[in-house]
């Protein structure tokens, strides 16, 4: 690439059409592009109808943020995040922002995309030097997706200067901008809260149903700056509120109009063309068990649907999962049909829903698949899903969520219009009825609202709806909360247990028993707990293998579980231990799983739902809390599903015989391994090559891709890790090969291990760090000051390494200082060298950084914020640390070294340097500076030096 590789505006519409198959944006889009290129900020609100296109703000970001990158000057926020309070829809947004990042990584001979390529890696500041390092990142476009039930990204974090887009859940924005991330450690806590908190603009859909997180991300927006010394940088968070019917008070909007549809043209087409409402009465729909008449009612009324010859797959929307599994198999189950129905919950696990894709291709996208008569989902299709559904039938729900399933209708408004079947109650509802996650009210009002829109020709045309809007839901609470700048500094303390821990449901929710979700996995476990944790600390939970569940239905089944034995283990974002247990008043006992954990269960636990006849891939089981069957363990399965394995993917297990009496059948080929790695218990000096071993018996064994594919990399030799675990006995259990080609990204790893054969010595690290910051900070836009701040932090950052004893954990000697050591990365081995070493348990070298650092530091009203940020280099510290002088220094360090130790950390000198730092520079951009350099280092880390 070259700087004849130059944007302007004008190029927006071929850059569009690459992403759309030869679309041309709609004129909103175009304004949209306009204001932020004018303002450099995005409007108050966004105001587009489903059907309009708000996916494209994804587009607009990336593409404006490459154009002002060529003019020159500031730049608009580097991080978009799309928030929206529908899982489906994140994972819509996620894929969309993924499959641009994938073109701008390979732009081919696109013009456009190669030249928006080359000036979002300028943005991030990719230079030739290290453009091709192991641990840089492969697309200028950094992508995560941050919801419930599926592990968090956390690379975006590594790369401050880089274009991003975050999708994510109310819950877990939120979460992270208040310092309390979940699924996230404490440790990480700080430096999401201050990435979130500039340079980022939010997006929140569907703001009516978020009216707290809009005005707690607002008000954070006003605080980030709230200090005694102004802040010169990127500009704070930036909220925008996303709707259909603009009410004139969020100030500047922007979005489609009435000039937009004077023409006849797509938008219009799918605004505008009738859906009509055709409502059906039946008895009993609000029974609290499902309802023969009313499931067979759903299922009549989708088989008249499909008899119609709309030309296409028709939908069936109902509320609970248990409705969805009755009616999908009462469709199966019709005698003079023979319909291929697919069964489609938000709770089903990605590679479930890739098994789906393969066998179905294009089943969940706008073309969808002739072959696929019916799809019956519950509220997880709603929004996100490109589906162009020819009708549907739906059960009577909030009138938002109504709307939202009309909207899958005749989609691309390629048809005259859509039909709408609703199957309402016969009779008057009640305020305490309740119909999966809605409540009575929203149900009463829904039912007079799709009364009116049945009477109406055009029914649910997305722009009818701009003067007859679906109700909202009715207010849980009755004050919304403004965050202080007191609630700032409690929450920023996020190495401390405080006596009370922050209910961010106050600052967050819209009512106070919000339907957070969390992750469940299906593990083959060892029969002993701590065997398990052992393991799932090698192998934690992957996304594709992840349930994503509701946290009262995952409670109750991994309780009801529980009650027949069975164990379960949490991983907590880098923490993994035995699920614990809670005492209720009602004296039972309620597993401790709190928003965002994984919980991960052993294959034979019965809490999910009987799989389809035969293994039909048209039914992915699911979490419920009636429980009753087994599900399988499909962590290797994205082998056989995927047509490329990418790095870090790649793992593969093998159980070795433990020939005990009455035991399975022994595997001869398991057998013959575990005897090759037998190591005799009074033959401790025998040293065997466990990972020849492996490669060996692989060159034998390896049947299938993902054994092929671990061969391969124990062949390789490089960048991955072969474990073998025994017993206390010393005999081997089972064998882990781990592809440890992104090693780099687990922080805890990469603060004492090198990817390189050769290990770092401390002085240069310190000084490509202190470089590295110097290069972030200029791309950043940070004044001078600041700059020399982060440099210097940089410089001093591990200066606490230099203690004898942390050396002899390293492996270093006398003549060169080591700041990383080479060989295994595991976390177990590298816990079993601080064990190993003279050092407490838990002492943290960037502790006594800060005492080493403290004399050298330039003197001035930065030398404070130099310390801070030394001092909080791996998120501890804020405002205590672990050890006082005593443990933290050596007996033979000197007696002023001793002393600074002792005022700091034992007489209350650090934690009032906190609390100056904070008040003197802001709760956020202390946080937000702390993640800059946290990223330099990691940067460093991770290319090996």
């Amino acid at each position: 690439m070259n700087s004849e590789n130059c944007v302007t505006r004008d190029d927006f519409g071929a850059f569009f059409a690459e992403l759309h198959h030869g679309h041309q944006p709609f004129p909103w889009q175009w304004r949209l592009l306009d204001e932020v290129l004018t303002t450099r900020r995005w409007p108050e609100a966004l105001v587009a109808p489903t059907g309009s296109g708000k996916t494209s703000a994804i587009d607009v970001h990336v593409f404006a943020l490459a154009v002002a990158a060529a003019e020159g000057g500031a730049l608009p926020p580097r991080r978009l995040a799309m928030v929206v309070n529908r899982r489906v829809l994140v994972d819509d947004q996620y894929e969309h922002a993924r499959a641009l990042a994938d073109r701008l990584a390979e732009p081919g001979d696109s013009s456009v995309l190669r030249a928006v390529a080359e000036q979002l890696w300028q943005v991030q500041g990719r230079a030739d030097e290290h453009a091709d390092s192991p641990g840089q990142a492969a697309s200028p476009l950094l992508v995560a997706r941050l919801r419930g039930g599926v592990p968090p990204s956390r690379r975006w974090a590594d790369h401050p200067t880089a274009a991003a887009v975050l999708c994510a859940t109310p819950d877990m924005f939120g979460s992270r901008l208040l310092f309390r991330g979940y699924g996230s450690s404490a440790r990480s806590w700080p430096r999401e809260a201050g990435l979130l908190a500039v340079d980022t603009a939010a997006l929140i859909d569907e703001a009516h149903l978020s009216r707290q997180l809009l005005r707690t991300a607002r008000r954070v927006g006003e605080l980030v700056t709230l200090a005694e010394r102004q802040w010169h940088g990127p500009s704070p968070l930036h909220v925008v509120e996303t709707t259909a019917t603009p009410d004139g008070a969020a100030g500047t909007w922007l979005g489609v109009d009435d000039a937009d549809l004077a023409e006849e043209g797509t938008l219009r087409a799918r605004l505008t063309r009738p859906k009509p409402v055709e409502l059906v009465p039946v008895k009993q729909w609000a029974a609290p068990n499902p309802s023969a008449k009313v499931v067979g009612e759903l299922a009549q009324r989708t088989v008249e649907l499909a008899d119609r010859g709309l030309g296409g797959t028709v939908g069936c929307f109902v509320n609970t999962v248990a409705r969805a599994v009755d009616v999908a198999q009462r469709l199966r189950d019709m005698r003079d049909r023979d319909l291929t129905v697919v069964l489609i919950c938000g709770q089903v696990r990605p590679v479930d829903l890739q098994r789906l894709e393969n066998t179905y291709p294009g089943v969940l996208g706008p073309g969808g698949n002739s072959g696929v008569d019916v799809i019956v989902s519950t509220q997880s299709l709603e929004v996100g899903v490109d589906l162009d559904l020819a009708g549907i039938v739906t059960d009577l729900a909030a009138g938002s969520a109504l709307a939202q399933r009309a909207g899958r209708v005749n989609r691309r408004g390629e048809r005259d219009e859509g039909p709408v079947v609703v199957v309402v109650p016969d009779e008057g509802l009640r305020s305490d009825t309740r119909s999966g996650p809605y409540a009575g009210d929203d149900l009463i009002a829904a039912h007079e609202w799709i009364e009116r829109r049945a009477a109406a020709p055009e029914g649910l045309a997305p722009w009818a709806l701009r003067d007859d809007p679906p109700p909202g839901p009715r207010p849980r609470r009755r004050l919304l909360q403004r965050p202080e700048p007191g609630d700032a500094w409690h929450w920023a303390r996020t190495s401390e247990n405080l006596a009370s821990d922050p209910e961010l449901e106050l600052w967050l929710a819209e009512d106070f028993d919000p339907d957070f979700n969390v992750g469940v996995v299906v593990r083959k476990l060892p029969a002993d707990p701590t065997e398990a944790v052992e393991l799932l600390s090698l192998l934690p939970p992957r996304r594709h293998e992840t349930f994503s569940v509701p946290l009262g239905t995952a409670r109750e089944a991994v309780a009801a579980a529980g009650n027949d034995g069975a164990y379960a283990i949490v991983v907590r974002g880098e923490q993994v231990a035995p699920l614990a247990w809670d005492r209720t008043e009602a004296g039972t006992d309620r597993p401790r799983i709190r928003p965002g954990d994984v919980v991960v269960v052993d294959e034979p636990t019965p809490m999910f739902t009987a799989p389809g006849r035969d293994g039909q891939e048209e039914t992915p089981q699911v979490v419920t809390d009636s429980g009753g069957h087994p599900a399988r363990d499909v962590l290797e399965d994205v082998a056989e599903l995927s047509s490329e394995l990418r790095p870090g993917e790649v793992v593969y297990r093998c159980e070795l015989p433990r020939n005990e009496p009455g035991g399975d059948e022994v595997d001869e080929a398991a057998a013959e391994l575990a005897g090759r790695l037998d190591v005799a218990a009074d033959e401790p000096e025998r040293d065997v090559d466990e990972a020849g071993v492996v490669l060996d018996w692989l060159d034998t064994h390896a049947r299938g891709r993902m054994a092929e594919a671990a061969r391969d990399l124990v062949r390789d030799g490089s960048r991955v890790e072969v474990v073998v675990q025994r017993d206390e006995d010393r005999i081997p259990r089972r064998v882990v090969v781990i592809d440890r080609r992104r090693a780099a990204a687990d922080e805890y790893v990469r603060q004492e291990w090198t990817p390189n054969t050769d290990p770092v010595p401390l002085d240069e690290h310190q000084k490509a760090v202190g470089q590295r910051a110097t290069e972030l900070a200029r791309l950043l836009g940070l004044p001078q000051d600041t700059c020399d701040v982060l440099r210097e932090a940089a410089e001093h950052h591990d200066d606490g390494k230099a203690d004898p004893r942390f050396q002899r954990r390293l492996g270093g000697d006398a003549t060169t200082l080591l700041a990383k050591s080479a060989g295994t990365p595991a976390r177990a081995a590298l816990r079993r060298k601080q064990e190993s070493s003279d050092l407490p348990m838990g002492w943290r070298h960037e502790q006594r950084s800060v005492v080493d650092a403290w004399p050298q530091l330039s003197p001035g009203h930065n030398r404070e914020l130099v310390a801070r940020l030394v001092g909080t280099t791996h998120g501890h510290g804020r405002a205590e640390f672990p050890h006082v002088a005593g443990e933290l220094m050596s007996r033979d360090d000197s007696d002023a070294a001793r002393a600074l130790a002792t005022a700091l950390f034992d007489e209350g000198d650090w934690p009032q340097l906190i609390e100056r730092t904070e008040r003197r520079y802001g709760v956020w951009i202390c946080a937000y500076l702390e993640a800059v350099l946290r990223a330099t280092d990691g940067q460093i880390s991770a290319e090996g030096r």
